[in-house]
């Protein structure tokens, strides 16, 4: 199967949205004083990353609006992973 410029592009956009998405609620998290755990971090992670494997595998048609798709989920995976990564450097664990 050919790659679908359009496609790739709208995968793109939905990790993007992802990506953001966390970036936008860290740093609300931040503004309020909260500080997320090494093992939140981690655990959230995980969840992303299953989920993101849960989309690409199933065969039902995304029907729900609420259900995203495996590059939003990755996005906010790598989020995740970056914020988890300066958390650490900022805090020497």
């Amino acid at each position: 199967m050919q790659d679908i410029p359009m496609r790739n592009t709208l995968e793109e956009q939905d990790y993007q949205a992802g990506f953001a998405k966390v970036m936008w609620f860290a740093e609300r998290a931040k503004s309020q004083g909260w500080k997320f755990t090494d093992r939140q971090l981690v655990h959230e992670i995980i969840q992303r990353e299953r989920a993101a494997r849960i989309r690409e595998k199933s065969s039902l048609p995304v029907v729900h609006s609420k259900a995203h798709s495996a590059a939003w989920n990755r996005g906010q995976a790598d989020a995740l992973r970056a914020l988890l990564r300066l958390q650490r450097e900022r805090y020497g664990n």
